[in-house]
């Protein structure tokens, strides 16, 4: 982590029953996102294919002093997020005809945020430790770092920021075959707090779409840094535990 995003190339994978408004509309939130990233979109490739899918390849350049690793985390350092969570409830529950979108404008908006301001920061204050949360969520993404650095994490989860209105709509119905899967694989090694329900687990495992960043920061630098990334007031920066000693339990919340 810690790179600067320079060139990019469209993937467009879409069948040709697809409306060509739609495609156009894609394509061009693509290129807005890629503008505001400072991305040039040298060109692409299309392929036909029944389930439609889109994405940028791209590359950029990085200082190698600036980068950011998943085995760079310490001891008693401050674990910071820079987004809540639940987007990809959010969108399998849009899927599955079950939720409107358009009732949840926060989770949304969260999505069509770049991570380019929190990099950007993490980069002016040395941050050595960071990854994003995506496929894995939150959990699979922390024991990464955790993994990676060997130490281990107390988390509180009333600290732990989740999108207006997703706890109400975090059931079965609306939990993707990732969340599932992540559940299964990353609930292992964590002591969990008897108040935390299952609902409330499933956000932790919830895959994110354009998800934040997961930092680890030292304390006498938090909340310096914290108070910087709150100047972006399209994120929700929240210190959700700290990293400790390693134990037989990768994850403790408190």
């Amino acid at each position: 982590m810690g790179g600067d995003p320079t060139l990019a190339l469209n993937i467009c994978c879409f069948s040709d029953n697809i409306p060509e408004k739609f495609i156009e509309e894609i394509i061009n939130g693509g290129i807005s996102k890629a503008n505001e990233a400072n991305v040039i979109i040298a060109g692409g490739h299309t392929i036909n294919d029944k389930e439609p899918k889109y994405g940028l390849a791209v590359i950029g350049e990085i200082n190698p002093e600036k980068l950011m690793k998943l085995d760079n985390a310490k001891l008693n350092q401050d674990i910071i997020l820079t987004k809540p969570l639940g987007n990809g409830i959010l969108i399998t529950g849009s899927k599955n005809s079950n939720i409107n979108l358009d009732d949840y404008p926060e989770g949304i908006s969260y999505m069509l945020e770049l991570n380019k301001s929190a990099s950007e920061t993490a980069k002016e204050f040395n941050i050595k430790a960071c990854t994003d949360v995506t496929g894995y969520g939150l959990i699979g993404h922390l024991k990464n770092i955790l993994n990676a650095s060997n130490i281990s994490a107390e988390l509180n989860f009333s600290n732990i920021p989740i999108i207006d209105g997703i706890l109400e709509i975090s059931k079965p119905e609306n939990w993707s075959s990732g969340a599932m899967n992540n559940e299964k694989y990353f609930n292992k090694n964590i002591i969990w707090n008897n108040s935390i329900s299952l609902s409330e687990k499933m956000i932790l495992f919830d895959p994110q779409t354009s998800g934040g960043l997961l930092f680890t920061v030292d304390r006498d630098k938090s909340e310096a840094f914290q108070k910087k990334l709150s100047e972006n007031e399209n994120l929700v920066i929240s210190k959700i535990g700290q990293t400790i000693k390693r134990m037989n339990q990768e994850i403790k919340f408190v």
